[in-house]
């Protein structure tokens, strides 16, 4: 077994990454073997895709890292390409991680050409549901061999589905219009629970502010304490049934810089929010440790970092104020304090003693 620092520098490689290759390679991908004409059940989710979709055959189903958490089926023929993508949902709502999806096809000109938006993004009820929870746009795009793509991304329980459609042929609007087709197409569970009503992403009112003094806690009782509390805490959230949420998070885009992702605010939070790497549900969550208030009422202000991973929720040394982005991600590339495993039968929680027992 690996130690508990390898484990988390082989987690951050692979979310760090900023090209979908490069995080299949590094996360492990794995072919599942399949029927070339029957539908595949995803195990966890139960959704199922068909043979063939709106026309198109499926070439594959692989799955990214361990546990079948990040699985998707592609289909294609010619330079038509449809993708259903179902992995579980660990941190932020559709909005969040439809936005990271628009801004990755709105910002590549080197794949893309230029994009211009034939449908922005629009709530639209998912087969089986009751209300609003999923959202949908579509792109037109002037770089061979593709003329338009369509996103749809929406709940499943404690997964969220995403449906990725790319023509040669259709513009963005051409695309969108199939979209409703193949989405019916889909063999979707029986009593699906409600999703919470899906609100595209806006800019914050107001942006948050960083102040100057934020710097990683040293004291090695305080990082002992929250190495403990940290993976205590996680531990409890997974053991917890999860239920999907009724009422609406409304979330925003705040505009502070970062490298890598995007930071996004719930409810206009203005002391957290969550970096969320591209848009395949990973990112870091930065919050009031309020854990540790409970245990030490007399213990100065500080705010929690955690790695939120399919599988695992990795914390990081506390910051003593709300840290910027880059500080978030500079902590994410030292030592880790704990990892817990959110996943499975087992939830162990893995203490990096190294850390908290030599006084760094």
């Amino acid at each position: 077994m690996r130690t508990t620092t390898g484990l988390l520098t082989a987690a951050l490689g692979a979310m760090l990454a900023t090209t979908l290759p490069a995080t299949a390679q590094q996360m492990g991908k794995t072919i599942i073997r399949t029927s070339a004409t029957k539908p595949y059940r995803f195990r966890h989710s139960r959704l199922a895709v068909p043979a063939v979709l709106d026309g198109i055959p499926r070439t594959s189903v692989e799955a990214l890292g361990a546990d079948e958490l990040d699985v998707y089926a592609r289909y294609e023929r010619g330079n038509d390409m449809i993708t259903v993508y179902v992995y579980r949902q660990v941190s932020g709502a559709v909005p969040v991680w439809f936005d990271r999806a628009r801004h990755s096809i709105e910002t590549r000109a080197d794949l893309f050409g230029t994009v211009t938006p034939a449908m922005v993004a629009t709530a639209f009820t998912p087969p089986g549901q009751a209300t609003p929870s999923g959202l949908i746009g579509a792109w037109s795009i002037t770089k061979p061999p593709y003329r338009g793509t369509a996103l749809a991304l929406l709940p499943l329980g404690e997964w969220l589905v995403k449906v990725r459609y790319s023509s040669s042929t259709l513009d963005g609007a051409g695309v969108a219009a199939r979209m409703p087709a193949v989405l019916a197409a889909l063999d979707w569970p029986k009593n699906i629970a409600t999703g919470p009503v899906a609100q595209p992403i806006a800019d914050c009112a107001t942006p948050l502010t960083f102040p100057t003094t934020a710097q990683p806690v040293r004291d090695e009782q305080a990082l002992t304490s929250a190495a403990i509390t940290g993976g205590l805490f996680a531990s409890l959230l997974a053991k917890a049934t999860p239920e999907p949420a009724v009422t609406s998070v409304l979330w925003c885009r705040d505009p502070a810089p970062a490298r890598v992702g995007g930071v996004y605010r719930a409810n206009a939070a203005t002391d957290a929010y969550l970096l969320a790497f591209t848009d395949s549900g990973r990112g870091a969550s930065v919050a009031p440790d309020a854990m540790g208030v409970l245990l030490d009422e007399k213990a100065p202000p500080r705010w929690s970092v955690s790695l939120d991973d399919l599988g695992a929720t990795t914390s990081y040394p506390p910051m003593t104020a709300l840290p910027r982005p880059d500080q978030v991600i500079a902590a994410l590339e030292g030592p880790a304090l704990s990892r817990t495993s959110t996943w499975g039968k087992k939830r162990q929680v893995d203490v990096n003693s190294a850390m908290v027992g030599s006084g760094k």
